[in-house]
């Protein structure tokens, strides 16, 4: 749902043979995902209009958001926001009005110090969950949490194209509430360990007038898909998830989709969703539609061990992919008729037979932690350098894809 600026980078530009490095960041952080030009140093907030008019459903206030991760944009620059520990989505009125005329290739580098400085945080206490771009105005926007802790307080980044950094207060904001009915509880557990909670909202998409949001439930299937109209008028509906997963030789419910996207697949409306360790499949939006139970078709495996932590669409002279972020593999660009030519996956992967399914192209760019679109000639990457380890964000033209 649910996302880099630039430097040339080509796809020979960082070599293929070393392993992507994904940081698990827990974030409390907004972040208004629009294009705009990015100065270092810069702390000036994003202030609200006080003359606009309230979008429908909207209180002016401040929200109570105790954490921030997915990210995604809505119409009028509205910016969702997902708060699993608080068990909500906020959507939140962002005054980002004037569109960045820059098209070329956009370079941010030691992200974390200078959100740091901005923020008046050691770097090592800056932790980016999520990054957005404003289609409107190509203005990037990051969830930060300040610091490491379960209690780090949220913090929204605004990042232009040609290096500015602004923080967007939360007080006097225009925002709308969606509390979810059934998050996991604050103690509840993964079958692995971890918190369901922290998994409560996972990724998040708008498309067709409804926000997808992906994540963990307090039901017996746990992976859930809830979707909810916006303006928020009325609770969100959930229908509960089950993949056949590779690596594991089973069918599952409890494993979150950690990112997806809505996109068409053989003709209809569908769902590509990635999990970790690391099938891809694709859910029909009609059997959604229906269903409040829905077996998905799993098309591939990425790579066990591997986590997809985002996927974007793109096309170029009419040939459209899905480009894929991982936590332990390189950028894969994954071609559309491909995925329309998939066939269910229905046998294990094995250590003779890791990687099957739907095939796709590994991109010679490692430690993408987090995509979007910036414009039609551009994707832009949240990354981690592998010689130095600090987080940077750069562009990849549309035309090596």
């Amino acid at each position: 749902m649910s996302v880099d600026t630039r430097t040339r980078l080509r796809p020979s530009a960082a070599p293929a043979r070393f392993a992507l490095v994904a940081s698990t960041i827990i974030v409390a952080a907004l972040s208004v995902a629009s294009v705009a030009s990015y100065r270092v140093g810069a702390t000036a907030a994003v202030v609200p209009s006080a003359e606009a008019p309230l979008p429908p459903g909207f209180v002016q206030g401040t929200p109570d958001l105790k954490s921030a991760g997915a990210l995604t944009f809505g119409p009028n620059g509205t910016l969702f926001v997902g708060d699993s520990r608080g068990g909500a989505v906020f959507a939140l009125s962002v005054d980002d009005p004037t569109p960045d005329p820059h098209r070329g290739e956009v370079a941010i580098n030691d992200l974390e110090k200078r959100l740091g400085k901005l923020l008046s945080l050691a770097a090592d206490q800056v932790v980016i969950r999520d990054m957005a771009v404003n289609p409107a105005t190509q203005h990037m926007f990051f969830s930060v949490a300040r610091g490491r802790g379960v209690d780090a307080a949220p913090a929204i980044v605004r990042a232009t194209l040609d290096g500015e950094l602004s923080l967007v207060p939360l007080d006097n904001a225009r925002y709308a509430k969606l509390a979810l009915s059934d998050p996991p509880s604050d103690t509840a557990k993964t079958p692995w360990g971890a918190s369901s909670r922290s998994m409560a909202i996972t990724d998040l998409a708008f498309t067709n007038g409804e926000l997808l949001i992906a994540g963990l439930s307090n039901e017996a299937f746990a992976s859930t898909l809830r979707r909810a109209a916006f303006p928020f008028t009325k609770g969100a509906r959930a229908t509960t998830l089950e993949i056949f997963h590779t690596s594991h030789d089973k069918y599952e419910t409890a494993a979150p989709i950690e990112t997806f996207l809505p996109y068409t697949v053989k003709g209809k409306p569908a769902l590509l969703a990635g999990y970790g360790c690391a099938p891809l499949a694709v859910f029909n939006m009609s059997d959604i539609d229906r269903e409040k139970h829905v077996r998905g078709t799993t098309l591939a495996e990425l790579g066990g061990g591997n986590r997809p932590s985002d996927m974007v669409a793109v096309e170029y002279n009419g040939k459209k992919s899905v480009i894929i972020a991982n936590s332990d593999r390189t950028l894969m660009r994954m071609r559309a008729t491909d995925i329309d030519k998939s066939e269910p996956v229905t046998i294990a992967s094995t250590m003779e037979n890791p990687i099957i399914g739907t095939p796709y192209t590994a991109l010679a760019v490692v430690g993408v932690m987090q995509l979007d679109v910036l414009n039609a000639e551009n994707i832009v990457m949240v990354l981690r350098d592998i010689e130095t380890g600090s987080i940077k964000v750069r562009t990849y033209p549309t035309k090596y894809l």
